[in-house]
């Protein structure tokens, strides 16, 4: 079973959690400091149930990093300067 997990880039830079919706409700994933967009988790047992067995299958989440947008002024300065270190 696949998934497409929004991630705001926040999370995807520093690391963080998101939540992520699941046949049985949701689960929580952890996402490690510096995660691409693309990547894709594995979520052991959190997929489809096998046909007439009680096991379930792996359900695969793909990170899709979500950009900011509407940035304040405060916000756009923060990037700017990212943006100097980076060079």
């Amino acid at each position: 079973l696949y998934t497409e997990v929004e991630v705001p880039l926040v999370d995807a830079v520093l690391g963080g959690e998101v939540t992520v919706d699941r046949l049985k409700g949701r689960v929580l994933l952890k996402i490690p400091p510096q995660t691409q967009n693309g990547r894709v988790f594995r979520l052991v047992g959190q997929g489809m149930p096998h046909l007439g067995q009680s096991a379930f299958g792996d359900l695969l989440a793909k990170v899709k990093v979500v950009l900011p947008t509407n940035l304040s002024e405060p916000e756009k300065e923060l990037f700017r300067k990212l943006k100097q270190y980076r060079r």
